[in-house]
């Protein structure tokens, strides 16, 4: 991350957006997506959990405009997994059904996913909006997931 903010004060931008869209710039850099799976079974190790709060704070101020989008998955989100000053830095929040008010309220901050009905009914949070945001996905089965794969590897 900071060699990228580098190559941003190099070409005088404030974001991967603007770096990307200039002409010639020094170096073009692609958007990262680092996925942390399993995130509750990791948080469970004391040295660990203070070491994620330390770089998760780093990153969520900065990462973004630096091209780097986190994602935490945890099946099972409550306090311990993620602690106040975590979730302080994450922005934009996404939930499947939980199983009470008070997991939803840790993972979206408020009441709402536990009224969520399954089977790919979810709830957003996104930063700098109030409301939650609903939406529902279609179910894929396996069949459906291999045919679709074998047609997107065959146009390349």
């Amino acid at each position: 991350m900071n060699r990228r903010y580098k190559v941003l004060k190099q070409n005088k931008v404030s974001n991967i957006f603007d770096l990307n869209q200039t002409p010639n710039p020094t170096e073009r850099l692609p958007f990262l997506w680092v996925i942390h799976d399993e995130f509750a079974d990791w948080m469970m190790t004391p040295q660990y959990a203070d070491a994620v709060s330390d770089v998760v704070g780093r990153l969520g101020v900065k990462a973004r405009a630096a091209g780097i989008s986190l994602v935490f998955a945890a099946q099972r989100p409550d306090a311990n997994v993620m602690p106040v000053q975590l979730r302080a830095n994450l922005g934009n929040r996404l939930v499947l059904r939980v199983d009470g008010e008070g997991t939803s309220e840790i993972v979206l901050g408020e009441k709402g996913a536990e009224r969520l009905l399954g089977k790919g009914h979810l709830a957003a949070k996104l930063e700098g909006t109030s409301e939650i945001i609903y939406g529902q996905v279609p179910f894929v089965d396996n069949e459906f997931l291999t045919l679709a794969t074998s047609k997107l590897k065959l146009q390349g």
